[in-house]
């Protein structure tokens, strides 16, 4: 039997794979006077320089959205439509592309598995990362008709992490059940917190959440202030490590929300003594804007000093 990757719900491919507030109420300048004195002003000079990550409070609340014009110029110039957004070097102050869009909430399509990994380890439907071994159906799912092998194998929760296997991760929502998730997913405070079908309601139901929710979730978990065990929290950051290299580390994950054509790149990246959080969102007009997720994200780093 075939299934497509329709069929099978929505997510991101392994190729490509690689609680917030709104803070309009506690912000006592009038953002839109912001926009206009900072329109003029260089990148480099709308970001105070890097700190050590060490100086920064652990769990220090992101309490205002600055635009950078360079990352404005930056997601225009690769001709995509969306948002890149970073934590600023202080940790208390969000920078984006897109003063609006930074706020427009979306389907989490496999960034969940974030979440959802932290809901696996805390509730014991996974001993690990590496336990149990999820043992494949025989069922071949595909993308725009291509068998995708690694989705059609036996494999563990890292690897299904990495590989974006949604049918592991649905086996995980049922065994954790509606109750618990709702329960879960409350206190993570996570989006708008909305659980509905139970193996499908971060690809096509009612779960949604901005990428300013997405740097506020990220933060906590990265500082392991999430109400979960510090043992979910490490090895959740653990899977989330995508790149290990000498000037940096990178850690995310991807997403693709088919049905609302968005894909997603969120995480944070490690280097010079520093982490900051990022979160980028962008329409899909095909894979041109898949693949250059993590171009714009590496490339924002680099204008604002992080790489």
């Amino acid at each position: 039997m075939e299934v497509t990757a329709r069929a099978a719900r929505r997510g991101d491919t392994p190729a490509l794979a690689a609680a917030s507030v709104d803070t309009s109420s506690k912000i006592a300048v009038d953002r839109r006077q912001l926009l206009g004195g900072l329109a003029a002003v260089p990148l480099a000079a709308s970001i105070p320089a890097g700190r050590a990550a060490a100086a920064r409070p652990a769990a220090a609340p992101i309490i205002d959205v600055v635009l950078a014009p360079g990352l404005t110029v930056l997601v225009q110039d690769a001709g995509e439509t969306g948002v890149a957004a970073f934590e600023s070097a202080d940790g208390r102050r969000t920078v984006a592309s897109d003063f609006e869009r930074i706020r427009t909430a979306y389907l989490p399509a496999s960034t969940f598995k974030i979440p959802h990994t932290l809901i696996a380890l805390e509730t014991g439907v996974v001993a690990s990362l590496d336990e149990p071994l999820f043992k494949w159906d025989g069922t071949v799912r595909t993308l725009d008709g291509k068998p995708i092998d690694a989705w059609n194998r036996d494999q563990t929760l890292r690897e299904a992490f990495r590989n974006s296997t949604i049918w592991v991760y649905q086996e995980v929502a049922r065994k954790v059940g509606p109750e618990r998730m709702t329960r879960l997913v409350t206190a993570l405070d996570y989006g708008n917190r909305a659980v509905g079908e139970i193996d499908s309601f971060w690809l096509s139901g009612p779960l949604r959440i901005s990428a300013l929710e997405q740097i506020a979730f990220l933060g906590r978990l990265r500082a392991g202030a999430l109400p979960v065990s510090a043992r979910a929290q490490a090895l959740t950051r653990e899977a989330m490590v995508i790149e290990t290299e000498n000037t940096h580390v990178l850690s995310g994950k991807t997403g693709w929300a088919f049905d609302q054509k968005i894909g997603w790149f969120v995480g944070w990246i490690e280097a010079n003594g520093a982490s900051r959080l990022f979160a980028l969102n962008l329409d899909v007009a095909g894979q041109k804007s898949l693949a250059a997720r993590t171009a714009l994200v590496k490339s924002a780093a680099h204008q604002l000093r992080v790489l």
